[in-house]
């Protein structure tokens, strides 16, 4: 959360609802945007032209760059790759390559830039002027102005929908929330009771909110009738907006009040209150990253015979909440086992399944079989396989391994537990 008033970008920990830490800066701060990974926290600083990086694990400000321009609002594309700043006094909007710290493209607007969103695919940019051509959007690809949605008033800042069907806008001066259909480039509805100057939508799609300075309080629409069904009084001139990743709370700038409200989004009531530095404006919430859960599973039946052998099948389930990109088992053996499975390799000693794009939910099977000849006759014989590599992270590592435990007297009599 930023304030305008030179007193830094406070911390708070959204569990535990404390201040953790204030980062001094010394200078004023417009707007912050947080990288997808959570890493990082971009702050733009437009009296000194500067952005300042701040490492989220630390709370520490790494890195202090200039831009020759003077920086306000920031959006960061999904893939954390570049960042989109608007130039107030340029008319234009930067974009900033953040592995380099280089600006790679400038791209001149037809009006003053107050506010800027990239929609979820990273495709497109929405950039709020002042001017005829209210609304610009910018192809991410080739960093032209491919569109414009003209007919606002005052418009100060917007959200997406999860999907990128709509977008919500802010409207102070025809005091309504205007809803924008992505595909047409039309205004859809238009809520009006509302002065609005911040935006949030929430992840499901299913609400978004945004402050009021009319009335010291958050609006809440419901997207899918699009009327307001509640009002919930904050601090004094309620400004910027977010929601966290699980959103149940819906965090507050209160710009003259130097606070920041917490509501509760299930009562729509206000939970908790922080005191900040003085005039905050602007507040981002750290993703939480993602998670898969790969749960492994072993079974393995015996087929007795001339050539006995041992049949395995490996049972792989994501219990989520992401998609597995990519993961890896791997099973011990004695000697040389035979993989059934293309996505199966053996070694000496071990047999490593691979899968991948592993949506929450479902489940894949990988199979191997090893001879009876390859053990030791009369002798119980323990396989386990165990997950050795996955991404995203797992968090359960409780569910990680199997073993299945076999003893053959000859290659006619195979038992397995």
């Amino acid at each position: 959360m930023v304030n305008s008033s030179k007193q830094g970008v406070a911390a708070i920990d959204t569990v535990t609802g404390t201040v953790l830490a204030t980062v001094a800066l010394n200078k004023s701060a417009s707007s912050v945007a947080v990288a997808p990974d959570g890493d990082r926290a971009y702050v733009t600083l437009a009296d000194t032209k500067e952005i300042a990086v701040i490492d989220t694990a630390s709370n520490a400000v790494t890195d202090i760059f200039g831009l020759g321009s003077r920086p306000n609002d920031i959006t960061i594309t999904p893939d954390g790759a570049y960042a989109y700043i608007t130039d107030n006094g340029g008319r234009a909007v930067l974009v900033l390559d953040l592995a380099t710290h280089a600006q790679v493209a400038t791209i001149q607007l037809d009006g003053t830039p107050q506010a800027l969103a990239v929609n979820p695919s990273g495709t497109e940019i929405y950039v709020l002027c002042s001017g005829p051509a209210a609304v610009q959007v910018i192809d991410t690809a080739t960093h032209t102005i491919t569109a414009t949605i003209n007919g606002m008033n005052s418009l100060r800042d917007l959200a997406f929908a999860p999907d990128g069907r709509y977008a919500y806008l802010a409207d102070r001066g025809a005091e309504a929330i205007l809803v924008v259909d992505t595909a047409t480039r039309a205004v859809t509805a238009t809520v009006p009771g509302v002065r609005p100057l911040g935006v949030a939508v929430s992840a499901d799609g299913t609400h978004a909110y945004a402050t009021n300075i009319a009335d010291n309080t958050v609006a809440v629409l419901d997207t899918a009738t699009t009327t307001i069904t509640a009002a919930i009084p904050v601090g004094r001139l309620p400004w910027g907006l977010a929601l966290t990743p699980d959103g149940r709370n819906l965090y507050v700038t209160n710009y003259s009040d130097s606070s920041v409200s917490v509501v509760d989004t299930a009562t729509t009531t206000v939970t908790a209150t922080h005191t900040v530095g003085s005039s905050p404006i602007s507040v981002a919430i750290t993703p939480i990253p993602p998670t898969a859960d790969l749960a492994i599973d072993l079974t393995a039946t015996p087929v007795p015979g001339v050539n006995g052998r041992i049949d395995y099948t490996l049972t792989i389930s994501n219990h989520g909440p992401a998609t597995v990109a990519t993961g890896s088992i791997t099973t011990t053996v004695s000697r040389q086992a035979q993989a059934t499975s293309a996505d199966c390799a053996t070694a000496p000693g071990t047999v490593t399944c691979a899968v991948a794009n592993l949506a929450p939910g479902t489940s894949v099977r990988r199979a191997f079989s090893l001879p009876v000849a390859a053990i030791s006759l009369g002798t119980p014989y323990t396989t386990t396989a165990t997950r050795t590599s996955s991404t995203p992270e797992d968090p359960d590592a409780g569910n990680d391994s199997a073993s299945r435990t076999c003893t053959a007297t000859t290659p006619l009599i195979i038992r397995c537990t």
